[in-house]
């Protein structure tokens, strides 16, 4: 069983009117009540939130502000907060963040790559539920398979087998494939029946950290249709088209979000039983589909 439980939520910075329209408009994403005039909550299960935007300006990959890895006790945080600091790792516990966070308790420090990550249990459950504006369901907490998070984050590397062996080794996440993906192989790694919550690739040109995309997963291929025409009729840029994963056989497509970074916006993603999985390595990202129709973000200046 792996010390982290799920990816909670994720923490960006960018324009927050332009947010506010393209996360409840086109993702179909609920916007949370947050206290904080200059971040946005967005929600896509029952939990308060799961997606934070703090105010600032679009930087692309490097967008990304933190990472939510959740454990699900008090005791579980503590071991990890006890394990990571034996391993020379600089951690930090941040009452007033875990406030802001609205997590029972919460601790900081750095991966491999110099992501900040945050790691907490004790999420607040918003007792009105989840409400999508356009009427779609994610694939979040509170599914069949229990609570497995936000989705997915794509992150960047410039050693790519690194920054994996950092989750690996220090939070109890194992790997779910590699795939034959620019100079070194791209990894993805699992925490709970989720084929990957986090990856790590390197791309020519891109910075040596930050996120690539966000995966967000809803329950019907409708649903990715009807997001597809609400990215066309919002004229937001789709730089990967509407394809099939070789790996975790997700369908989806890709859209640039208003910080820079995309959104995966995909169904039917594969789950991973650890009793009888075997790692696999792809020569290929997709089976059919996702071409590359724009430019990737910019890093930021």
């Amino acid at each position: 069983m792996s010390t982290v439980s799920a990816l909670g939520y994720v923490v960006v910075q960018g324009p927050l009117e332009e947010w506010k329209q393209f996360g409840t408009e086109v993702l179909g994403l609920q916007l949370g009540r947050s206290p904080d005039p200059d971040t946005l909550f967005f929600k896509n299960d029952s939990r308060s939130w799961r997606l934070a935007v703090e105010a600032g300006a679009p930087a692309g990959p490097e967008s990304l502000v933190a990472l939510g890895l959740e454990v699900r006790s008090r005791e579980e945080l503590d071991r990890l907060a006890e394990t990571l600091r034996s391993r020379g790792v600089e951690v930090r516990e941040d009452a007033a963040l875990a406030e802001r966070r609205r997590v029972r308790q919460l601790v900081t420090f750095r991966d491999g790559c110099g992501n900040r990550v945050e790691a907490y249990w004790g999420a607040t459950v918003d007792r009105a539920g989840f409400s999508s504006p356009r009427g779609v369901t994610f694939v979040a907490g509170e599914t069949e398979y229990g609570e497995i998070g936000i989705g997915h984050a794509f992150l960047l590397a410039e050693d790519v087998a690194k920054a994996a062996a950092f989750y690996l080794d220090n939070l109890g996440f194992r790997l779910s494939d590699t795939i034959s993906f620019g100079p070194q192989s791209a990894h993805f790694l699992h925490c709970n029946p989720r084929h990957h919550s986090v990856a790590f690739a390197a791309l020519e040109g891109a910075p040596a950290a930050g996120i690539g995309h966000l995966m967000l997963e809803v329950t019907t291929l409708d649903a990715v249709g009807r997001a597809m025409d609400a990215v066309n009729r919002a004229d937001a840029p789709v730089p990967i088209t509407l394809g099939e994963h070789s790996n975790d056989r997700m369908t989806s497509f890709y859209v640039r979000t208003p910080s820079g970074f995309d959104i995966e916006y995909g169904w039917n993603g594969r789950v991973i039983d650890d009793r009888d999985w075997t790692v696999s390595h792809y020569e290929t990202t997709s089976n059919w589909g996702h071409r590359f129709s724009a430019p990737p973000a910019p890093p930021a200046a």
